[in-house]
């Protein structure tokens, strides 16, 4: 078991298989290159984060897209398939980092630029799709075509 510690939820132990490498980290946090992935049960909702192994302050919330965006296809370079070390986005998780105001209404995910993992290599990165309807603030609850909500 590895033990990281946390803000906001402690100290926890995890699996090995839960820590990812990043080397280039992720943008804006270029020196975290370690991550848990867990859940957490809050009100019988499991909800998903990614935690820096070596930040305890350093925590995103995390969705698949398909929750949100049931067409989500992303669409990758051959570049970063190679440095993801696959030949094909089936053999990805993506996941969106969501940015919660006061109101869960208000939640924006960014589509554009997922964090996307290896688990057989254990390894993580986070890319920029060739997707260009994708945005980088993705609104599920908003009513506005134009706050980025299907129409």
């Amino acid at each position: 078991m590895s033990i990281i510690e946390t803000r906001d939820f402690g100290v926890l132990e995890l699996h090995p298989e839960a820590i990812y490498q990043f080397p280039q980290g992720l943008y804006g946090f270029d020196s975290s290159t370690e991550f848990a992935l867990f859940v957490k049960t809050v009100d019988e909702i499991d909800l998903l984060y990614l935690q820096s192994t070596q930040d305890p302050n350093l925590c995103f919330f995390v969705f698949e897209p398909h929750d949100f965006f049931p067409d989500f296809e992303p669409a990758l370079s051959k570049e970063d398939l190679s440095d993801m070390a696959v030949s094909t986005p089936e053999d990805l998780i993506f996941l969106s980092v969501a940015t919660i105001p006061a109101s869960v209404r208000e939640m924006s995910l960014n589509i554009k630029s997922p964090i996307v993992l290896n688990p057989r290599a254990q390894r993580g990165m986070q890319i920029i799709l060739q997707n260009t309807d994708y945005q980088v603030r993705y609104h599920p609850f908003s009513t506005s075509c134009e706050d980025g909500a299907p129409c």
